[in-house]
């Protein structure tokens, strides 16, 4: 039984095509830049010629795809937040000649993901209780995990049941009001609010939200610059280091009030394409401090460990563990015969 599991980004798309039986032996593997296609078909088209797959002439070869998807994921289709694409389940069916089609919201197969992950995968921001104990294992086998992070938008979602997960559920966390911590943040809500009227988190905390910030520090200056450009620039330019350390102030305060919602004593996972690039920004001090200015509730996210995650394929290994399982589970049993 072969699969096709894919973690579609808005700014990436990473494929993989392995065996249900054996998922840990990957057959092929490729990541395309997403805006270089007009949809996902013929990404997905592309894929399978590079692969040397062929789902037409040899359907046996293909049993299932399983998207992870950032956006609105329906039964039947999908519209992409990031991304002008409409994904229909029975288009792919018909072009492909794929039997089983299945959707999960791109952070759900994050959270998935999280329990594929070894030590050398993550990085220890906050230690927490599961990292201080003797068998941390076994703390943290039926808890929950949150896996969030920041990139082309921000995602959020929650996987319970330990590390091989019975389920995870995504949200729309991202699109929580922006909440300031101090007189600069009230002074960057103002200065969002005129731009956007509603600010969310996302607002700020995403490629798109770097670039605001930049130009908030910069007094509303500094056009055709991207989140790259000020990463690359931070230790030279004054006001690119001023915005990469409010928006590490600001992620950290987030990632605190995750830590109050779900209570996640199996640890918080950040994700996305914006922290792995920024680790030092992310260990300091400015990070940190802003996770546990929790006032009262400072002793309970002390609690909770907070890992960044530097394999980037935890979304796709998410994909891919989810597809095993479903396949496995499509798979009639035939009933076994008793000997007289």
């Amino acid at each position: 039984m072969h699969i096709i599991a894919a973690d579609v980004g808005g700014t990436k798309t990473r494929l993989v095509f392995t065996d249900a039986d054996k998922p840990d032996n990957v057959l092929y593997e490729a990541r395309y830049l997403s805006n270089e296609f007009d949809g996902f078909e013929p990404l997905l088209q592309t894929f399978i010629e590079d692969s040397g797959t062929s789902t037409h002439t040899d359907t046996s070869r293909v049993d299932s795809l399983t998207l992870a998807l950032p956006g609105l994921v329906g039964e039947s289709s999908a519209r992409l937040t990031n991304l002008p694409w409409t994904i229909e389940k029975q288009v792919l069916k018909d072009r492909f000649g794929i039997r089983n089609v299945h959707f999960m919201n791109d952070f759900q197969a994050s959270a998935f993901g999280t329990g594929q992950l070894l030590e050398k995968d993550r990085i220890i921001l906050n230690p927490g209780i599961s990292e201080q104990a003797e068998n941390p294992a076994s703390l943290a086998r039926n808890t929950t995990r949150v896996a969030v992070g920041a990139g082309t938008g921000l995602g959020v979602a929650w996987a319970e049941g330990g590390k091989k997960a019975a389920c995870a559920h995504d949200t729309e966390g991202g699109h929580i009001d922006f909440a300031p911590a101090d007189d600069t943040q009230i002074e960057l809500l103002q200065f969002m609010r005129q731009r956007f009227g509603h600010v969310s988190y996302e607002r700020i905390l995403s490629g798109n939200g770097l670039v605001s910030l930049y130009q908030f520090c910069a007094d509303k200056q500094g056009e055709g610059i991207d989140a790259q450009w000020i990463n690359e620039h931070a230790e030279n330019d004054v006001v690119a280091e001023r915005a990469l350390s409010l928006f590490v102030q600001i992620y950290g305060a987030y990632i605190g009030n995750i830590a109050l919602l779900f209570k996640p004593y199996g640890g918080i996972f950040i994700t996305g394409g914006i922290a792995a690039k920024i680790v030092d920004k992310m260990q300091s001090v400015d990070f940190i401090h802003a996770y546990l200015n929790k006032g009262r509730m400072r002793e309970l996210v002390e609690q909770i460990a907070v890992y960044l995650v530097t394999n980037e394929r935890v979304g796709v290994l998410g994909a891919m563990s989810e597809a095993v399982k479903m396949q496995h589970r499509s798979v009639p049993h035939l009933p076994q015969q008793v000997s007289k």
